[in-house]
């Protein structure tokens, strides 16, 4: 009996965890694009990025923006962890014909939460929402570890070669 129970719970947690986000959560209400000046994928601390909001909820009124920045990770520290889960932006934006719109440079790489609330024409909050966006590592900086690591690697390999044939130089002669 107990085990039909527990296997029964295990079927519903697992139908829950592979349903479709659509199927629970409806359509978004805020819906954010995040770019830069080319069109491209933002790199950290290098372009400067477009941030697009697009509102379901109203068609005109402001929107007030709270980002935080990604939050310290023990195993893989950024470029400057003193901006490392700290507060970036604290402003109100306007909502023109259901969109708003900033520019924006994304200091480190990471998950940025934003919170977004937004308020009709007469001020009324419409909604809250929390919103992720994701900026990824510079490509040329992961280039550039890999041949520092590859680098150092043959550095190491070379110099132990170097003392190894040394070494059995002078066993031989003993």
């Amino acid at each position: 009996m107990q085990k039909k129970f527990l296997l029964s719970i295990g079927v519903l947690l697992t139908f829950l965890m592979l349903m479709p986000t659509t199927l629970t959560m409806g359509e978004e209400a805020v819906k954010i694009k995040v770019n830069n000046e080319k069109g491209g994928q933002t790199r950290p601390d290098l372009d400067t990025a477009k941030v697009e909001l697009t509102f379901t909820e109203i068609e005109n009124g402001s929107a007030n923006i709270l980002l935080n920045s990604p939050e310290r990770k023990f195993f893989s520290p950024t470029d400057f962890p003193i901006v490392e889960g700290t507060e970036l932006i604290e402003s109100t934006i306007l909502v023109e014909n259901g969109k708003a719109e900033f520019d924006y440079m994304f200091p480190i790489r990471g998950n940025y939460e934003m919170t977004v609330e937004v308020l009709n024409e007469n001020g009324i909050v419409a909604g809250t929402h929390l919103l992720n966006i994701h900026i990824p590592e510079n490509p040329d900086e992961i280039q550039n570890a890999i041949v520092f690591v590859g680098v150092l690697f043959l550095f190491g390999f070379l110099v132990g070669l170097i003392l190894t044939a040394k070494r059995g130089r002078t066993h031989a002669i003993s």
